[in-house]
């Protein structure tokens, strides 16, 4: 069928991303077919606009240090496909995702003769790993969730534990152009006897509490006030008068490390202290503020909501220091909201440009004030020469092109 996993990658690929629904009676049915019960495996639902990267990292790392079997689907990826299906937080092996997308390529096939309609790409993925995760026999299964929550392949389990990290403008054409629609989408994970943790504004607090009202849920809500920062580099907190230090960076990750802290002790409230802080200090998620080389980091920041968390982190973190941007970004993103914060805090803002189909021209985007490169690679070496020991530079705006010069880095092309 396929000669060799570029060639099945890239059919999965090419599978439509999005299909009009109303309901998840497509992918329960398929998940039907395929006989698999997970009801002996505890099982995490991650929702949110930004921070379920980071929550998932967490928790599983956690829970892979306390000796537990785990399964964790996450997306999109940063420098390959892999990334999206992880055991023990470990990407999956070439040869595991050769079979797995020859077996759902057939599955695809035989679902189309029975329900008269092939499935979506995000649904042929979120069956995969649901796939992986059965041959794997894992403990627990942590599924971010891809797009909203109400009607995303994700919902068809019904989860253990159910966390919503933040809302914020992100997938507005699919998910609404107000915070309540954006939130009613992601409340839409939860079924009845669930629990929910969330770190949600305070603002929209009123709201989820309006909505759980009407389904038999659990919850706790969770602010910046239930974590204390001790440091900066190295990050320390305080929660619950325990003091943990995390391998990750940025002002965002109190919240997300407050969070996942709270998921363990609601679902696992064994796993003692010193496990917990291990599983925290192992933890690493690629793209968060990381630093590639001196003074030169990447943050995968692509929605308004993002950029403003960017925003108040780098000036808690470098705060003595000067901090420029190079920025990029793909057309459907809300590319002047993202561009008025960037310039509402950074010396310097440099526009620039990165391989991808959907990447639009940002040169109408261009002021005075800011500059642009047509070689992003050639721009990086340029600044990096005019940079001294107290600039920062952070390139951001889109995961694609941070991961783009992840790679490059990493290939030794820069």
């Amino acid at each position: 069928m396929f000669n060799q996993l570029s060639e099945a990658i890239s059919w999965i690929e090419t599978q439509i991303k999005f299909k009009p629904k109303t309901d998840l009676d497509r992918m329960r049915y398929a998940l039907e077919e395929l006989s698999i019960d997970f009801s002996h495996v505890k099982k995490i639902h991650v929702a949110g606009t930004n921070g379920k990267g980071s929550v998932c990292a967490f928790i599983s790392n956690v829970l892979i240090e306390a000796g537990y079997k785990v399964g964790t689907y996450t997306s999109p990826y940063l420098l390959k496909f892999h990334e999206r299906i992880k055991y023990q937080f470990i990407d999956i092996k070439d040869d595991e995702l050769f079979s797995l997308i020859e077996g759902i390529y057939d599955f695809n096939l035989s679902f189309q003769e029975k329900y008269g309609e092939t499935l979506s790409f995000f649904e042929l993925l979120t069956l995969m790993s649901l796939i992986y995760f059965d041959q794997k026999k894992v403990d627990v299964i942590v599924m971010e969730v891809g797009l909203g929550g109400l009607l995303d392949a994700t919902n068809i389990l019904n989860y253990d534990l159910s966390i919503i990290t933040s809302i914020g403008f992100d997938h507005m054409k699919q998910l609404g152009n107000t915070l309540e629609s954006i939130a009613f989408n992601k409340l839409g994970i939860l079924k009845p006897y669930n629990h929910l943790l969330t770190s949600v504004d305070e603002s929209l607090h009123p709201y989820f509490l309006n909505y759980l009202k009407h389904i038999d849920v659990t919850s706790e809500f969770y602010t910046r006030k239930d974590v204390k920062k001790l440091s900066d580099i190295p990050l320390k907190i305080e929660v619950d008068h325990a003091i943990y230090e995390l391998s990750l960076i940025g002002e965002y990750q109190l919240l997300n490390s407050l969070i996942s802290i709270k998921a363990i002790n609601y679902l696992f409230p064994d796993i003692k202290y010193k496990i917990i802080q291990k599983g925290l200090l192992k933890t690493k998620w690629a793209g968060r503020l990381e630093s590639i080389q001196k003074n030169v980091y990447i943050d995968g920041g692509h929605n308004t909501h993002a950029i403003l968390a960017l925003k108040n982190t780098a000036l808690e973190t470098f705060k003595d220091q000067r901090i420029w941007i190079l920025f990029s970004a793909l057309g459907d993103k809300d590319i002047p909201g993202m561009l008025e914060i960037l310039n509402s805090f950074a010396e310097k803002v440099i526009l620039t440009k990165f391989p991808d189909s959907r990447f639009q021209d940002l040169t109408p985007y261009m002021t005075k004030s800011m500059s642009y490169f047509d070689d992003a690679l050639l721009g990086i070496n340029i600044l990096k020469k005019e940079m001294d020991q107290d600039t920062i530079l952070i390139i951001t705006g889109s995961l694609h092109f941070v991961g783009y010069i992840k790679n490059m880095f990493q290939n030794n092309l820069s």
